[in-house]
């Protein structure tokens, strides 16, 4: 097994990018593939400003969704790239705790690899998934065979998987399979991008709490010995101190790196999910409604998904720093002098403060916020209503408390 938690997808999207660490011409890389998203969002952008009619009102708004899934990424490469110097900083952490693992005894080593083989699972089986969604998504329309027709000449358009409008006819049968080819890859590699650093995440979180079980262990195991010497367990205490200190500045760095990245997902979910439910309405007195609606619904779930891992790992993330003052209270502390446990309530105190990931610093990220979050379909007698639960309604009141506390005038 790799003695590394990032699992080879999740590395293999970063250099594909150019943000992995030590890659050569990694700078060429990014710009280069900036290059071809920013190029690809203004064809797109064109075709919804010279389509725009209230007739097509779905179809814009379905191309509107993917529009700002692809703005979305690219924002995301962004903030990597501007914050890659902490990125860098947390592989470095992650590479000395893998250095260190000979240091202890095996069952250090099973709790490390228990958490880089969960990881390495969860990002290859969430990429593969959306791989493959974003397969069906796109050939669901070439299969269908979608015309525009032309009224008066009584010609067929072919439709293209990704609605973009090109300055240059691409109806012709050889340039047509091309761009169609091209789009599929472009649209796949948008959405494992996506994914990827969404697995990112998890991986970070796993490694996180995968330290924090380890210093648990030595907490309960610190004053189990009552032969050993008063030096030694001073030593023990301040070195567990340390390694607490540790695990703190990374998950301030996790936080750090991913804080503006879950704002930004949860704010374009927000808008993302009332196109879906408007493109789902829309798909209804439409020709092969079922196609459309469970294209809507993969694409639906692909985006509650995204919103689930965030909360998800704030939440995980949340519960395990709690767990430290845990173990420390059911520590063997009564063997201990009364100095050395005075100590300990330091360790205490400081776990009560927990450890979490914030979107934007405004609010933390956690189960309950995205209950608040998810959308729910409800059938009614004669339509289908989309009901969006608040989440644009909180999102900005906590702006607006935010920008109050900050500038009170």
């Amino acid at each position: 097994m790799r003695a590394t938690s990032i699992s080879t997808s999740v590395e293999f999207g970063l250099r594909f990018v150019g943000i992995w660490p030590g890659l050569p011409y990694g700078t060429v890389i990014w710009l280069s593939y900036m290059t071809c998203l920013v190029l690809a969002l203004y064809f797109q952008y064109v075709y919804i400003f010279d389509r725009f009619d209230v007739k097509n009102i779905s179809d814009l708004i379905d191309a509107l969704s993917i529009i700002l899934s692809v703005s979305l990424c690219g924002l995301k490469l962004i903030f990597l790239w501007s914050n890659r110097r902490i990125f860098y900083d947390i592989l470095l952490t992650m590479e000395e705790h893998w250095n260190n693992v000979d240091i202890y005894d095996k069952s250090v080593s099973y709790i490390m690899s228990g958490n880089a083989d969960l990881s390495r699972r969860c990002s290859n089986v969430f990429i593969s998934i959306t791989a493959a969604a974003t397969i069906y998504y796109c050939m669901t329309t070439l299969v269908r065979r979608e015309t525009e027709f032309n009224e008066k000449l009584n010609i067929s358009s072919k439709v293209l998987p990704i609605k973009m409008e090109f300055p240059f006819e691409v109806d012709a049968s050889p340039l047509f399979e091309l761009l169609a080819l091209v789009q599929v890859f472009y649209a796949v590699s948008v959405a494992c991008l996506i994914t990827m650093i969404n697995c990112l995440l998890i991986t970070l979180v796993l490694h996180v709490s995968g330290q924090i079980d380890i210093l648990r262990r030595e907490l309960l195991t610190i004053c189990d010995d009552e032969t050993s010497q008063r030096f030694s367990i001073v030593a023990s205490i301040r070195l567990l101190i340390s390694r607490h200190q540790g695990i703190i500045t990374l998950s301030d760095n996790i936080e750090e790196l991913y804080s503006e990245i879950a704002l930004m997902q949860f704010l374009s979910n927000t808008v993302a999910m009332c196109c879906i439910g408007f493109t789902f309405i829309g798909s209804l007195r439409k020709d092969g409604a079922s196609v459309l609606m469970l294209k809507t619904a993969m694409y639906y779930v692909n985006v509650t998904l995204e919103a689930f891992i965030f909360c998800f790992a704030g939440e995980y993330l949340s519960a395990k720093s709690k767990s430290i003052g845990d173990a420390v209270y059911e520590a063997l502390w009564y063997n201990m002098p009364p100095a050395e446990c005075r100590i300990l309530l330091f360790v205490i105190l400081r776990s009560q403060k927990r450890l979490t990931i914030t979107a934007g610093k405004i609010m933390d990220l956690s189960l309950k916020d995205f209950t608040s979050f998810v959308g729910l379909f409800r059938l009614g007698d004669e339509s289908i209503r989309f009901v969006h639960v608040g989440a644009a309604r909180d999102v900005l009141a906590e702006i607006s408390y935010y920008l109050c506390q900050a500038h009170p005038s």
